[in-house]
């Protein structure tokens, strides 16, 4: 091969990216070459080091633009690894503005560490308050277990936990003996089914298996409930209870039991239905009174009772009578006419003082018959009331009409008020 073929192959090696391994000493050039091949031998081996993350490579004796670039880059990689140090040592500060796009993503996942810094701070810190907190609720709870327990076996409402089942009581406070008449061990040897009527334990079960739910992620209920039940007694009574319930979550959140409070609300339910009697019926006669009077009309109105027949009724002479013989006589008289109304009607009939001295009766699917036959009823017990009660005359104006659709209605008080007055006027001349 002549010098200049191998000079040829030579370069050949060298345009193709190969580096030459024998530079022969008879080659023309051989001690460029040599230099140039252990340049590039040089530069590919800092390279290499470059890309396989090693920066203590160093690149000594060799120059130029391509051996500074390099080196330059090396230096930007130390700054670069330092400053990722730097940043991993929290300092978020750090930022690159040498290498491109690279240095805009680099800058924006410092920006964001230093955001999850920030936000892992926060949450240390509210985990350390919590932990705090925990710890001085376990030492509240167990100071307030030795109380817990002496409230439950002194107060008077029975406080109780049932299993997420919903089969047995798990706990019973003794006061179950004053509600029902049972002691506890008799109430937690038993299923809820022996303890518990079907529809009350039904009721029950309903609220139990809502509040339940929020535990399966089901439904969402208030942190308790509260309903009334009516609970048998062990003699066989039937108490009236409010019971308030909520359930104990376990550790992972699961339910672990229902808990509940009951108590005896026999008192409160007679109030109640006192207050509710009272709201209805007037206190001087106890017939209905004008409020559950404008309640039952509108009631028949939408209802099917049709034909419907008022009675208008005029206590006659009572201002006469508060006026001459005073207030007392005037209750008595009225009371007397009540008596005398509540004898003369059916039982399914209601009469209502609308006024004063004025009443009105309701008589449902009732005819002008059914009115002709409750006026003379009427009159019959006034004569009898009379004459057994000489000292007290009792007289009353009387007018009736019927409705046969809920349209007439108006039209028949209207008119059963007129015929009473004409009833009173006629009355009047005939004295």
């Amino acid at each position: 091969m002549s010098r200049d073929e191998r000079i040829a192959s030579i370069l050949g090696e060298l345009a193709a990216g190969k580096i030459p391994q024998d530079i022969p000493e008879d080659s023309d050039y051989a001690p460029e070459l040599t230099i140039l091949v252990s340049s590039l031998g040089k530069l590919r081996n800092f390279t290499l080091a470059l890309a396989n993350g090693d920066l203590t490579a160093s690149l000594q004796g060799v120059s130029g633009p391509l051996a500074g670039s390099l080196k330059s880059h090396q230096a930007g990689l130390k700054h670069l690894t330092w400053q990722a140090s730097r940043v991993a040592a929290g300092d978020f500060s750090q930022r690159v503005d040498f290498l491109g796009e690279f240095s805009t993503a680099f800058n924006s996942m410092v920006s964001e560490l230093a955001e999850s810094h920030r936000t892992m701070a926060e949450l240390n810190q509210r985990l350390q308050d919590d932990v705090i907190q925990l710890q001085r609720m376990a030492a509240a709870l167990r100071e307030s277990e030795e109380r817990f327990r002496l409230i439950a076996e002194s107060a008077s409402d029975v406080i109780w936990t049932i299993d997420p089942q919903m089969q047995r009581f798990s706990y019973i406070s003794p006061s179950i003996a004053t509600l029902l008449g049972w002691s506890a061990d008799d109430a937690l040897s038993q299923p809820l089914d022996v303890l518990m009527e079907s529809d009350t334990l039904g009721q029950l079960r309903t609220v139990l298996k809502r509040i339940s739910e929020q535990f399966t992620g089901r439904g969402t209920v208030e942190l308790a409930e509260k309903i009334e039940l009516e609970q048998r007694s062990s003699d066989g009574r039937q108490i009236p209870v409010e019971v308030v319930v909520s359930a104990i979550a376990d550790g992972q959140g699961r339910l672990k039991e229902f808990v509940g409070i009951s108590r005896d609300i026999t008192e409160r339910k007679k109030i109640e239905e006192k207050l509710k009697y009272r709201s209805t019926h007037d206190s001087q006669t106890d017939l209905y009174n004008r409020a559950y009077f404008d309640a039952e009309i509108e009631r028949i109105a939408d209802g099917r009772h049709f034909p419907v027949s008022f009675i208008t009724i005029d206590l006659d002479g009572l201002k006469h009578i508060n006026d001459t013989l005073g207030h007392d006589a005037g209750d008595q008289l009225i009371k007397a006419a009540a008596q005398i109304l509540r004898a003369s009607f059916r039982a399914e009939d209601m009469i209502a003082r609308v006024g004063g001295d004025e009443f009105v009766a309701v008589l449902t699917k009732s005819d002008t018959a059914a009115i002709n036959t409750a006026i003379a009823r009427i009159r019959d017990c006034t004569n009898s009331y009379n004459r057994n009660h000489p000292d007290l005359h009792v007289s009353m104006s009387l007018g009736g009409a019927t409705a046969a659709q809920k349209e007439e209605i108006s039209v028949a008080l209207k008119q059963s008020d007129k015929l009473m007055y004409a009833d009173k006027t006629a009355r009047k001349k005939n004295r």
